[in-house]
């Protein structure tokens, strides 16, 4: 599947050629991320090019439709932040300590830092030990939530993806309900759009 890179966020798309068209279309599916139709003589670096100059776009209009899942990529210094994990929202407790660390505990997520550590490093900590404790996670518990394989894959503009013998998704999705998550297995079997 082809891909396009943005500021380190990899967006895959589908490519549909046709040859009753006569320009590039792209359109971003609320679950399967970005669908692109070209002419079927269109030459694909020509594609490429024309889908560079849109990535922007692209990127920013599905985290606009997915703002629930680029919540954790805002994390800060604030007090009274939360994330979610499972459908719920727990709290985040910030504690100075020695070291940079990230857990889960009795119900509250915690981070501590050092307190002689600049506040832009501390957040930027702060964001990837978020993202890689849940990272860690989908890995875990997707595979508990049908009969069909299911692993987790790097953010990468869809909710995931429907192979062969395994389903694919999108390690962000870890932050909504089961339920929700199992609706969207659903429709990557049933190959439904949005």
């Amino acid at each position: 599947m082809p891909e396009l890179t943005i500021e380190d966020r990899k967006i895959h798309y589908d490519l549909h050629t046709k040859p009753t068209i006569y320009y590039v279309k792209i359109y971003m599916d609320e679950l399967n991320g970005a669908q692109v139709t070209a002419p079927e003589k269109r030459k694909p670096e020509l594609i490429e090019a024309f889908l560079q100059k849109k990535a922007a776009w692209m990127k920013e209009t599905w985290e606009s439709h997915h703002t629930d899942l680029y919540h954790v990529d805002h994390l800060s210094l604030e007090d009274g932040q939360k994330i979610n994990y499972l459908g719920r929202a727990y709290q985040l407790i910030l504690e100075e300590g020695n070291e940079f660390a990230f857990s889960f505990n009795k119900g509250k997520f915690l981070f501590t830092y050092p307190e002689d550590e600049k506040e832009d490093e501390v957040s930027k900590q702060l964001i990837g030990l978020a993202k890689e404790w849940l990272r860690e996670k989908s890995e875990k518990k997707f595979s508990d939530l049908h009969s069909r394989t299911i692993s987790s894959e790097e953010d990468a503009a869809r909710l995931g993806k429907k192979g062969e013998d395994a389903i694919v998704l999108n390690w962000r999705l870890i932050q909504q309900p089961k339920e929700s998550i199992k609706e969207k297995i659903q429709k990557l079997i049933d190959e439904e759009t949005c």
